[in-house]
């Protein structure tokens, strides 16, 4: 008798209506979040909308506000781009040197550069959304080929920061470009396989993206922006 996945929990279905919101910029940075409205909105009880806000806070996308006034969805702030993109290196950079260490099989090296193929033919394509899923499951499969499961877990902690981070791109398409520009390089040394030349690579990526994110906090990002992004993410229906 076959196994049958378990539905999930209204909980679970409240945390991702409402990090989705915060992602797509539906709740910009900075905006009160009233659970007595997200309920409203979702249509479920008080319950479940408080312990995914418990969670989005654990995963920083919101912070408490204080009494009266719940939550309040947590700005993009250089500080942050700095500590997650430096984390991101610590571990990405740790499980390319484990994966090469161990030797990848051509198969991996092929669903590597099948990834970046789709990223790079989404954007071509205008579907943003795709794009940006291609472009962290390059980075998802790379940590994952480590085979060290526990810098994958951590790993997961900031994939969600990550996904409403990458957004910001859309103020820069050419962020989107050089992205998996940056890919084919790193992979033109896991081909060769030169271990360290390849680390490089990846680690000049992730510093010229970080120096990138926090180029467009410093000049291009506001309140008008923000709305740009909103209406963008509607209107995009790669999804």
């Amino acid at each position: 008798m076959g196994g049958t996945e378990s539905k999930p929990t209204l909980v679970e279905i409240a945390y991702e209506k409402i990090r989705n919101k915060i992602c797509d910029f539906e709740l910009y940075p900075g905006q009160d979040v009233s659970d007595f409205t997200l309920c409203k909105e979702l249509g479920m009880s008080r319950t479940p909308v408080r312990q995914a806000l418990v969670q989005l806070e654990h995963d920083g996308l919101v912070k408490n506000a204080g009494i009266g006034k719940s939550y309040q969805v947590s700005e993009i702030t250089e500080e942050e781009i700095a500590d997650i993109f430096e984390a991101r290196e610590a571990i990405e950079v740790s499980s390319l040197r484990l994966a090469m260490m161990r030797g990848l099989s051509e198969d991996e090296i092929k669903c590597l550069e099948r990834i970046n193929l789709n990223m790079e033919q989404q954007n071509e394509a205008g579907n943003i959304k795709l794009q940006f899923r291609y472009d962290q499951g390059f980075h998802n499969y790379l940590v994952s080929l480590s085979g060290n499961k526990r810098m994958g877990r951590f790993y997961e902690t900031l994939v969600v920061q990550l996904n409403r981070m990458r957004v910001l791109s859309y103020l820069e398409s050419s962020y989107q470009k050089k992205a998996y520009n940056d890919h084919r390089a790193v992979l033109e040394e896991i081909r060769k396989g030169d271990r360290e030349e390849a680390v490089k690579a990846l680690a000049h990526h992730l510093q010229t993206s970080k120096r990138d994110y926090c180029n467009l906090i410093q000049n291009r990002v506001s309140l008008d922006a923000y709305g740009i992004l909103r209406l963008l993410m509607r209107e995009n229906t790669g999804a």
